[in-house]
């Protein structure tokens, strides 16, 4: 469905630079527009609206044809940040920052 918001896996890090522990978000998202869309953006808090994640203009944004190589790719994103070390996955349950 054009428009549809298929997954938003999101991670975080904690910043301890600059004196503080601000959190930073690391958001993966597979959108339906014209075509799926992987969507990868940061920022200081988490984007929860569908319109808000579709139209963030400092995304990389990755194309696909189908719905399953979009979710394919968005978790392989996520498991290659997560293996990288710096981020840790977001669940909004337990985490407070």
């Amino acid at each position: 469905m054009y428009g549809q918001l298929h997954t938003n896996l999101v991670l975080y890090k904690v910043d301890h630079k600059h004196g503080g522990a601000l959190p930073s978000y690391l958001q993966i998202a597979v959108v339906e527009l014209d075509q799926f869309q992987v969507r990868i953006f940061r920022g200081e808090v988490v984007q929860k609206d569908p319109k808000v994640i579709a139209s963030s203009t400092d995304a990389e944004v990755y194309f696909h044809s189908t719905l399953e190589s979009a979710m394919d790719d968005a978790k392989s994103e996520f498991k290659q940040n997560v293996d990288g070390g710096e981020w840790l996955p977001y669940d909004p349950v337990t985490h407070t920052p």
